[in-house]
């Protein structure tokens, strides 16, 4: 019986141990297929990870290619337009050039044609005239000719040369020209030359030639002039001589001590300041300079300068105090001469034409521009 237990419970045993084996080897074999599956469904998820990122890689790509496509195509295009632009602005200029030289030549040749025209009419003007010459040959004329000629000469002698009592004569010599002709028509002009002959006579005479003479004379005596040197002061003479008086024995003692003691000391005062004597080459340098001055304003007298002239005669005048002995007569006498220059107006304006020359140029040209009308008229 116990065999029997023992024999039964070991089977018991076996079956008891084969069920658990059949049991882990169920478990085990589902956990395999479980873990299989999710390994396949991991390879699955990340397949289609990488062909999903593929595909979007893929379609970006396709994008930037088509994007960088249209952005060369409309670089191109703007390349294009910018190229086209630029020949339109070369063109632009080219045609402006084109008619700035157009207009350009135009306006040459415009004024190539009014100046011909200017010519031309000059031209005739100037034959007109020649005609009317050749035609009014008679002493009226002649004598407004001369009459023109001498107002012309006597505005040269004003202006260049400001020899006024010259124009004058001219100016009056041409009046009396006009006078014979007795033509009431010139009354005008010689009412103009009668205006010109009293603004004339209102300017002030200068012998500016003479000034200078006396200009010059006076440098060349400056070598006469004596130099300032030291001058001592005068002394005064004592009474030294004794008196027979008894009485005056103190007087007599105050003389002779005085004589005494003048044969030893001597003191004089000088109040005035002395100044220091002039080497001889200091003097001729002063001499030189001082001529200098009198010729410059000599120069001044001719050139008109009224300022130069004043300051250089003041400048000698200043020299001659300074340095030189105003007691001696030469030195006294040149200075009342420079004073007397000093006080001498050298400018003066002059007119730069005369009324009278252009009217009587204009008096001349219309008389034969009428009498070769009238010439004309009557042919």
């Amino acid at each position: 019986m116990t065999d029997k237990k023992n024999s039964s419970q070991s089977a018991n045993t076996k079956t008891t141990n084969k069920d658990t084996t059949d049991t882990s080897n169920t478990i085990t074999t589902e956990g395999k297929s479980a873990s299989k599956a999710g390994v396949v469904t991991g390879a699955i998820a990340i397949l289609l990870t990488l062909g999903l990122g593929a595909g979007l890689y893929y379609h970006s790509h396709q994008q930037n290619l088509l994007q960088q496509q249209v952005l060369s195509k409309l670089q191109a295009q703007l390349q294009d337009q910018k190229d086209s632009q630029q020949s339109l602005r070369l063109q632009l200029n080219e045609d402006k050039q084109t008619v700035a030289n157009q207009l350009t030549k135009t306006t040459q040749q415009l004024t190539q044609i009014q100046s011909s025209e200017k010519l031309t009419a000059a031209q005739l003007e100037t034959v007109q005239l020649a005609i009317a010459n050749l035609k009014m040959r008679n002493p009226n004329e002649w004598m407004l000719a001369e009459a023109e000629y001498l107002i012309r000469i006597a505005g040269r002698k004003i202006a260049l040369e400001q020899d006024i009592d010259t124009s004058l004569a001219l100016l009056s010599s041409a009046s009396r020209r006009l006078t014979q002709l007795n033509d009431p028509s010139l009354l005008p002009l010689r009412k103009v030359i009668e205006q010109d002959i009293a603004t004339l006579s209102k300017l002030p005479r200068i012998d500016h030639d003479g000034l200078a003479l006396k200009i010059a004379i006076q440098a060349e005596e400056v070598d006469d002039l004596a130099l300032a040197g030291f001058t001592r002061p005068e002394v005064v003479a004592s009474d030294t001589q004794l008196s027979s008086d008894s009485a005056d024995w103190k007087a007599n003692l105050t003389k002779s001590w005085k004589s005494f003691s003048d044969n030893f000391i001597t003191i004089r005062r000088q109040d005035n300041s002395v100044d220091a004597l002039l080497s001889p080459q200091t003097a001729w340098y002063l001499t030189e300079n001082l001529k200098t001055q009198l010729l410059q304003a000599e120069l001044a007298v001719h050139r008109q300068d009224q300022a130069k002239f004043k300051q250089a005669l003041k400048t000698a005048k200043a020299w001659i105090k300074r340095y030189y002995d105003i007691n001696q007569p030469a030195t006294k006498t040149m200075l009342t001469s420079l004073d007397s220059l000093s006080k001498v107006t050298i400018t003066t304006t002059y007119p730069t034409k005369l009324n009278s020359a252009a009217l009587i140029r204009t008096t001349i040209r219309d008389r034969k521009i009428n009498a070769l009308t009238n010439n004309t008229g009557a042919e």
